[in-house]
Order: structure tokens, then C-alpha cells, then sequence
């Protein structure tokens, strides 16, 4: 990765905290070397302050840039390095009350410990002094940061002066805090899509050997009778089974395929039963052949239990399925008789499967604010309505439900 650059070539502030977000890039040697360009940069910017804003000579504003750099850096150190760390392994977050004064007054102790210093070394700083609020005659002295008046007039000034590297180093760790946040939803939401997918996969095996033995008796039975319906049960059959085994693999299929699978399906378990039971399949289409996208087998459970748990009624028994493809959205009703149980046990039948609870997580992750899907057990029918979103640049079209 390379950090963003402005047309005139020079690096910006956002692309540079972009680059030492990511942990695998952010080693050692990128923070010596970020730490280093930090001070570096603010230093020269307060040297030309000096020396270009206040006419004071070259080496009097390195003196008091490199003053502040120092001051700065310790106090930085302290306490991004030494104290917060020690305060939150301790939970005493609250003691940064405490040492943000004994901070203050060790920026105040170093910083005047250069102009003592200069004074030892004989290095003419007395034209300063009217810059700093002092008489010409003034001496300095360490004694005087330990004064409440001068450490009451000074703390802004140092307040200040520690400003840019504080905000700087704060803006770094929220933005890799939050960087870091994202890569752990994000990989929490692809362990929660894998687990997903291994539950899909239960969900075709599931398929497979009690559907597929019914429908061997079923068709063996036609075979024997020699009736003309045994063709076509085999390629329906073949086309099942070639879909959950072969083309369901993927997060998305063809809307096509997947309403070809719906209609085999219906085909085999209405041979199943006699002509009396009404079980029908519309599938209404604004678009015929439009090239819609759509998960897999979100609608099979719905269908398996509506044949697992209908069709038993003493009144009339049905199983009734009706798809619109319109306005760019996929509807889906299934309604089937219900026997006369309580209503929370058909519930718990209907809703406490591995397959049901799958099909909600997969609705949900695969499309947040993009499906409704709503259940009703009244007077004897089960019925339950699943809106999906098939606009792919569509943002929030439902609300989870």
C-alpha cells in the first residue's frame, strides 16, 4: 500500500494515518520512522515560526524549537508510553487527574532547564526575554517552575505546545481502533457465512435421502405400471439432484435455475399424492428470462415443511405456492392447511429447525435491510411471505424482521 499523494506530490495527513492503520504494515520500523517524522515536522514548523514570524536569529529559534521538542517529547513519552499503559492494565484511569500536573510541571522544569543551561554556557538569550513577558535583567532559574503562580500563567502555554503531538497520536489509535474493530466484525461475519454455508450443506443432505427414497418407491411403482409420467420423474429427478449437489455451491445462482429446481420439486411430491389434494405452483414473471441473481435453497425449507407438516387437515388440504418476479424483487407465499394442534406447538414445529433458523441467519446476512419475511397461523392455514430485494445497487429496501 502507498500513501495517498496530493497533485503536487506531497503526502497528506489522511493518506498517512491510512497506511499505519493497517497492523502488518505498522511494524517497529514504520513507528521509529512515523515517531521520528512526526517531531521532525513540527519542530521545523516551529523553527521557521521563530525565525520567519518573529525575526529572531537562526540559532536562538533552533534553540527554542529543539526547547520544545524536547520538552514535549518527554512528557509525550511519559505518558502515552509509561503512564496510560500502566493506568489501563490497572484500571485507574481516573489517576490521569493526578499526573496531568506532574506532567505539566516536568515540561515546565525541562523547558526552563534550557535557558538555565544557556545562561551557564554563556549563550546570549536576554533579547527573548521580552518575547517570553520577562524584564531584560531577568535570570532564570529552576526554582521558579515549582511556583503556583508561574505554573497557573504557564500551563496554556504548555497546554499548547503539547497540542499537535496529542492529537496526532490520538487520531492514530482511534483510527487503528476502529480499524481493528472492522476486521474483527468482518471476520466474525465470514465465520458466521461459513457456518452458514456448512448448515446449507446439512440442509441439502437433509434433502437427499428421505425425499430421494420416496421418490425411487414413487417412480419404481410408475416403472412397473410402464406409465409414460417415468421419463419425465427421472430427468426431474436428475435435474434435483444435479442443482443441490453441483449448482448450489455458489453464494449466488441464476433466479432461473433456482425456479427450475422449485418446479421439479413440486413435480415430484405431487405425484406423491392423489389428485384430491390441491397442491399447485404459479410462478408470475414481469421480466421472463431477466437475469436476476438470488442465494439458493432460501425457499426450500419453507416448501419441504409446507408438504412435511400440510396435506393433513380433515377439511380441505392444499399446499399452495405463489412467486411474483416484479419491480425488481422476488415474492414469495406459501400457504398450507394446518392440523388442529395448539398454535405454539405448530409453531415450535414449523420454526425449531436447524433448517428454518438457517434459512433467517442466511436472509439476514445476505440481506440486511434488503428481505421481509413474515409468518401467520390463523383459521387453519400456515402461510409465510419472504420479499427479497433482487437490486443489486439497492441499499435498505425492508426492515429486518
Amino acid at each position: 500500500m502507498s500513501f495517498s499523494k496530493k497533485e503536487n506530490g506531497f503526502l497528506t495527513f489522511a493518506g498517512f494515518i491510512n497506511f499505519i492503520k493497517h497492523k502488518e504494515q505498522y511494524n517497529a520500523g514504520i513507528r521509529i520512522l512515523s515517531h521520528v517524522l512526526m517531531w521532525l515536522s513540527f519542530t521545523l514548523l516551529l523553527f521557521f515560526d521563530y525565525y520567519l514570524a518573529l525575526n529572531i536569529s537562526f540559532g536562538q529559534s533552533m534553540f527554542l524549537a529543539v526547547r520544545v521538542l524536547v520538552s514535549s517529547a518527554v512528557v509525550f513519552y511519559l505518558f502515552f508510553y509509561g503512564f496510560l499503559p500502566y493506568a489501563k492494565k490497572s484500571n485507574n484511569l481516573w489517576t490521569i487527574i493526578i499526573v496531568a500536573p506532574l506532567l505539566i510541571l516536568t515540561w515546565l522544569f525541562i523547558n526552563n532547564s534550557f535557558y538555565v543551561a544557556a545562561v551557564y554556557l554563556n549563550y546570549d538569550i536576554s533579547n527573548l526575554y521580552p518575547i517570553m513577558g520577562k524584564d531584560k535583567n531577568y535570570r532564570p532559574n529552576l526554582m521558579e517552575v515549582f511556583k503556583l503562580k508561574f505554573i497557573i500563567l504557564n500551563t496554556l502555554s504548555v497546554i499548547y505546545s503539547l497540542s499537535p503531538f496529542f492529537f496526532t497520536k490520538i487520531i492514530v489509535d482511534v483510527t487503528r481502533l476502529n480499524e481493528a474493530k472492522l476486521r474483527i466484525q468482518k471476520q466474525k461475519s465470514d465465520l458466521e457465512i461459513n457456518n452458514i454455508n456448512i448448515e446449507k450443506d446439512f440442509l441439502k443432505a437433509q434433502l437427499n435421502p428421505h425425499f430421494l427414497f420416496n421418490t425411487l418407491n414413487n417412480l419404481y411403482a410408475l416403472t412397473v405400471k410402464k406409465d409414460d409420467k417415468a421419463p419425465e420423474i427421472v430427468l426431474n429427478l436428475s435435474d434435483i439432484m444435479a442443482y443441490t449437489l453441483y449448482e448450489s455451491n455458489t453464494e449466488k445462482v441464476s433466479l432461473q435455475k433456482e425456479l427450475e429446481f422449485i418446479s421439479n420439486y413440486f413435480a415430484l411430491e405431487r405425484m406423491r399424492y392423489p389428485e384430491g389434494k390441491h397442491i399447485t405452483l404459479t410462478v408470475n414473471e414481469q421480466h421472463p428470462g431477466k437475469d436476476y441473481q438470488i442465494a439458493p435453497l432460501l425457499t426450500f425449507v419453507f416448501i419441504e415443511n409446507a408438504f412435511k407438516y400440510g396435506l393433513k387437515s380433515t377439511k380441505e388440504q392444499f399446499v399452495s405456492v405463489i412467486i411474483d418476479i416484479r419491480d425488481d424483487a422476488f415474492f414469495f407465499i406459501i400457504e398450507n392447511d394446518t392440523e388442529n394442534t395448539n398454535i405454539s406447538d405448530r409453531s415450535n414445529k414449523y420454526f425449531g429447525g436447524i433448517g428454518l433458523l438457517n434459512a433467517k441467519k442466511r436472509l439476514f446476512l445476505l440481506y440486511p435491510n434488503k428481505h421481509e419475511l413474515s409468518v401467520e397461523d390463523k383459521n387453519g392455514v400456515y402461510k409465510v411471505s419472504l420479499n427479497i430485494s433482487l437490486n443489486e445497487q439497492s441499499t435498505t429496501l425492508y426492515s429486518d424482521r
